[in-house]
């Protein structure tokens, strides 16, 4: 589980590469990836509340508000990426979550 909650939040930070790659100079993905990040880290570290729809929320406002830093004008465009990015670190903080009470589980035993 650990390892698929790792997968899940480098989704966000390969597409920003592959677009990356692809432009040779957009590199605005990545930095909403990672306020995504923030936004979760946020959400699990700080509010203590950590629930996935906590983190989704968080993830996505902060890339959102990332996104219009950069430039990026509010639009169905940003919308469907910061959700699509807020979705995977929610994902992640799903399975982190199951890993560590299968741990926990398995200490007690």
């Amino acid at each position: 589980m650990a390892v698929l909650a790792v997968l899940a939040a480098a989704v966000p930070f390969a597409f920003g590469l592959i677009r990356l790659v692809q432009t040779g100079s957009d590199s605005r993905y990545l930095v909403v990836a990672a306020a995504s990040l923030v936004g979760a880290v946020v959400a699990t570290r700080l509010a203590r509340i950590g629930t996935v729809a906590v983190v989704f929320l968080a993830s996505t406002v902060f890339a959102v508000v990332a996104a219009m830093l950069l430039g990026t004008h509010l639009g169905p465009g940003i919308l469907v990426v910061a959700a699509s990015f807020g979705s995977c670190f929610a994902v992640a903080a799903a399975l982190r979550g199951r890993a560590t009470k299968s741990r926990e589980r398995a200490s007690s035993i």
